[in-house]
């Protein structure tokens, strides 16, 4: 069975290893509540974290899942979570990303509802185009 919770500081030491933020981020984050963490048989399997783009529309920053957890629906239990949340607090509109090569992600989004919103390129930075998505929840 899946669990998901949001993550505590007991957590950070994983996600600082998982994740590709500082310190000071994934501390700030937890703070929040901008991480959730999946775990099945108290491993811990994946996360996703979140901020507001805007301050205003949760956009979801990153959802991993370690690879022997994938394709048994810790992702989708993982974003259930941050929807039925945001959902909870009256958001509207939720966001996403993933890079135009990234045919698997961009496929996963559509499938739980997201629809494609437009691109961005970054220039030297990032040169592959990043493709954005969202879903709106006023339905």
């Amino acid at each position: 069975m899946i669990n998901t919770k949001y993550a505590t500081e007991n957590d950070l030491d994983w996600l600082l290893n998982k994740d590709d933020v500082t310190q000071e981020w994934a501390e700030r984050c937890i703070e929040n509540k901008e991480y959730i963490i999946a775990s099945e048989n108290e491993s811990r399997a994946g996360f996703l974290r979140y901020s507001l783009f805007w301050g205003k529309f949760p956009y979801m920053d990153m959802i991993r899942v370690l690879p022997e957890y994938q394709k048994q629906g810790v992702g989708t239990a993982l974003f259930n979570l941050w929807e039925q949340e945001m959902r909870q607090r009256n958001h509207k509109l939720l966001m996403t990303s993933a890079e135009k090569n990234e045919l698997e992600p961009q496929t996963w989004h559509v499938r739980n509802g997201f629809t494609k919103s437009g691109e961005l390129t970054f220039s030297r930075h990032q040169t592959v185009p990043e493709i954005f998505f969202v879903k709106d929840l006023s339905e």
